[in-house]
């Protein structure tokens, strides 16, 4: 499985980084090769236009008015042609199609963004993944056609002039193509500090991204807990990193772009010296000499910004290989479905799990298993506890259900069909989860019931309101069901959050329903209402319930009893008091000085 925190991706080759400009362009690929088409013939125009200097130099000398009128015209229809054909290539930008290929990006890797298994989601903060959707998508199609534009002028105009100037003076066109190929191994030689410079900018850029992120969704409970002062310090302190690293790329980075800058001078100077030398000593024309004069003089504003623009390369290369990390995490393996479950009982035939570690050991036998040689049977329309000390496996038991993550060995079944044999659509159709902490989504009420049923009405989501005991105070809202989420801030109770999120899973009626114990951190009379909505859902369904307080579970027909990952004890309340092992030592430690429940 992908490991989304090695380091980036390097793309080696213009030729990679070209064909991953293609597929960033998704449905544009077409206008993109275009764009690059025209401006590359837009850039041998220009070049055909400054080789006409030539005859039009020459033709001077001599007073050939008829030619230079001729050659005139020939530079002016090629310098009108260039501007077309450039003009016509930025029509990617100009007629939407840079962004609709920021739009096509963007979508594909929202939908990677799905895909992404829970486990490897988990391992990145928010910040580091908003910084890929949002930050390098911007980045790569924004500047794409910029940067490259200006690259390939610097290139292909002295390219096509060497050539060209063969059929005027091949010395001449010698020095022309032998001086400005000789820069090359010097952008050769600075690129890679370059390129780790931006590699290591962009790394920073998440990473400080996600502290943004992060810092601003704690300050409620950084103010809390008046520890403000040590999480801003730790976001200077990222700031700092990132400053830092701007130094040592401009320091590392300012050196060789002096030292390529001084070479194209002193090309540019060589060049002229010897261009002089072969028209004092008669092996060349003075005209031609003058018209190279020009072309080079020309020749210095490109090149030196194609040094400059190595830079910007070398940041295009980076969000690159932000994208196609991204792009190449490879989702679960999903079996091509055979059938569709029926009945909805729940089966682990021998499962063993372990979290995914960085170090890549996570097969590791050393390694503690979060759950390990599980074989558990939960009943259709049963309700089944979890129970157990924190880490013991609870929630991971429930994740697998979810297929947060595939088990490294033994199956998860249900209805018979192993989970990997289901669609993740499909999986996730059969199952709703009301966590304990809930999370609403910045939008109407009316939106965030919907979600579990797009087609819903408005009768049925005021009728699944209702039975979650959430009608009422929503009613008593500003706009009553349309009010956004955002508009209230935080005058919703934790408890009426929790009953629109059972709402929400009323609605979608799910076959099997898994509770982390969605009272615990209630007061009493949000646990009555939150408890009866509960009841609402739980009724003809599977339920399994990650219990803190075990009073809750009295009445299921099985309670499981986890620690360090295996089941340690399972039975009814009653046959688990009796065994008095560690079911039993729980119940006594949670209710002592109680009246006990029976």
């Amino acid at each position: 499985m992908a490991d989304i925190h090695h380091k980036t991706q390097r793309i080696h080759s213009l030729k990679e980084i070209y064909q991953q400009m293609l597929r960033s362009a998704g449905d544009e690929q077409a206008s993109l090769r275009k764009a690059f088409l025209l401006m590359t013939l837009s850039a041998i125009c220009q070049g055909i236009a400054f080789s006409c200097l030539y005859p039009i130099f020459l033709a001077m000398a001599t007073q050939q008015i008829s030619n230079i009128t001729f050659w005139l015209v020939v530079l002016t229809a090629f310098v009108l042609l260039s501007s077309a054909l450039r003009w016509k290539a930025q029509d990617y930008d100009y007629q939407g199609h840079a962004a609709q290929a920021q739009h096509v990006l963007r979508t594909n890797l929202g939908e990677k963004l799905r895909q992404i298994p829970l486990q490897l989601l988990s391992k990145k903060r928010a910040g580091e993944w908003n910084a890929t959707i949002a930050g390098s998508a911007d980045e790569v199609i924004a500047y794409t056609l910029t940067v490259v534009s200006i690259m390939l002028y610097a290139l292909v105009v002295p390219i096509t002039v060497g050539i060209l100037s063969f059929f005027f003076d091949w010395r001449i066109a010698l020095i022309i193509l032998l001086i400005f190929p000789a820069i090359i191994p010097l952008y050769r030689w600075r690129k890679p500090a370059y390129d780790r410079g931006m590699q290591m900018m962009s790394q920073l850029n998440g990473e400080l991204n996600a502290e943004l992120v992060e810092y601003t969704q704690g300050l409620p409970v950084l103010k809390a807990a008046n520890c403000v002062g040590d999480q801003t310090q730790r976001l200077y302190l990222m700031i700092d990193k990132v400053h830092i690293a701007q130094e040592i790329g401009h320091r590392k980075g300012g050196k060789p772009n002096l030292i390529v800058t001084s070479a194209i001078e002193v090309g540019l100077l060589i060049a002229i010296a010897i261009g002089l030398w072969l028209v004092l000593f008669g092996y060349s024309n003075a005209m031609y000499f003058i018209a190279m004069l020009v072309i080079i003089i020309r020749f210095a504003e490109p090149i030196a910004a194609f040094t400059s623009m190595t830079m910007f390369f070398s940041l295009l290369e980076a969000g690159y290989a932000r994208i196609e990390n991204m792009l190449n995490i490879q989702p679960l393996i999903t079996h091509t479905p055979t059938q569709l479950p029926t009945r909805f009982n729940i089966h682990f035939d021998q499962v063993s799990f372990q979290y995914e570690q960085d170090n890549d050991k996570s097969n590791d036998e050393n390694q503690d298993w979060a759950l390990h040689q599980i074989n558990l049977h939960i009943p259709e329309k049963s309700l089944t506890g979890l129970v157990g000390h924190s880490g013991c496996g609870k929630t991971t038991l429930t994740r697998l259900i979810m297929r947060y993550a595939d088990c490294q060995q033994g199956q998860v079944k249900i209805g018979g069909i192993d989970i990997k044999n289901m669609l993740p659509h499909e999986l996730m159709s059969y199952i709703s989860v009301v966590f304990q902490d809930v999370y609403l989504f910045d939008d109407s009420i009316m939106n965030n019931i919907k979600m579990a049923k797009e087609d819903a009405t408005e009768a049925e989501i005021i009728a699944v309101a209702k039975r979650a005991q959430c009608h009422t105070f929503i009613s008593q809202l500003p706009e009553g069901y349309q009010t956004r989420i955002g508009d209230i801030g935080g005058s919703l109770s934790g408890g009426e959050r929790q009953r629109i999120s059972i709402a929400r899973a009323l609605l979608k009626d799910a076959p099997i329903v898994i509770l982390d114990e969605p009272t615990a951190a209630l007061d009493t009379f949000s646990e009555l209402a939150v408890q009866a909505a509960i009841d609402e859902l739980v009724k003809d369904k599977t339920v399994i319930v990650i219990a803190h307080r075990l009073s809750t579970i009295v009445a299921a027909s099985n309670i499981i009893v986890l620690e360090q990952g295996e089941v340690l004890e399972q039975g009814t309340h009653q046959a688990l008091l009796d065994k008095q092992g560690r079911y039993a030592q729980l119940w006594r430690l949670q209710y002592a000085g109680e009246n006990m429940p029976s």
